[in-house]
């Protein structure tokens, strides 16, 4: 009741003030009188009073909501911030893993690189002393061989040599009946 009592005013006081308001009407270049410009300022006041009274919770509820709505993004954004910051600290820890496990692959490499060296080096060196070794018995039996052949040619020459000189001996009749005579002789002694 004490609404409708309230509305019922309100509507008077702007119904007053729109009637005093277009009796006052003219060219516009005149000045307004003092009770004209009073009920303008009641009109306003009324219209200002009657959007507090009826819009004042939804614009309150508006601003709270807005507010919240403020509060929440502020809260987001912190907690974004918050998460981006986390994901940047676990970034930095993955690319320091990274560049330690980087490091460890390139220690591991050279070590692997430098025993595969050492392994190929030790290999060619056997493969270098059995080739070496090889070689010198081949050396060996080839020295053998022409000693052996030398031997074989001197033990020749000289069977040649000796056949030629004893020819030359026993050629002379005298040196072959002496020579038989001695071997007749060593003969008979056995």
């Amino acid at each position: 009741m004490k609404a409708k009592a309230v509305w019922g005013i309100v509507g008077i006081l702007i119904s007053a003030g729109v009637a005093l308001a277009s009796e006052a009407g003219g060219t516009g270049h005149e000045l307004e009188s003092p009770t004209v410009l009073i009920w303008k300022g009641i009109n306003i006041a009324i219209v200002v009073g009657a959007l507090v009274y009826f819009f004042k919770e939804p614009f309150l509820k508006w601003i709270e909501n807005y507010k919240n709505e403020i509060i929440g993004s502020v809260k987001e954004a912190e907690e974004n911030h918050a998460k981006a910051k986390e994901e940047l600290q676990k970034a930095k820890k993955a690319l320091e893993e990274a560049k330690v496990k980087y490091e460890e692959s390139i220690k591991v490499a050279e070590e692997t690189a430098k025993k595969e060296k050492e392994q190929i080096i030790a290999q060619a060196q056997e493969v270098a002393n059995r080739i070496r070794e090889k070689a010198e018995k081949i050396i060996e039996i080839e020295t053998n061989k022409a000693k052996e052949e030398l031997r074989k040619y001197a033990a020749q020459k000289a069977i040649e040599l000796s056949e030629g000189m004893l020819k030359e001996l026993f050629a002379n009749k005298e040196v072959q009946e002496k020579f038989a005579q001695k071997m007749l002789s060593d003969l008979s002694k056995n």
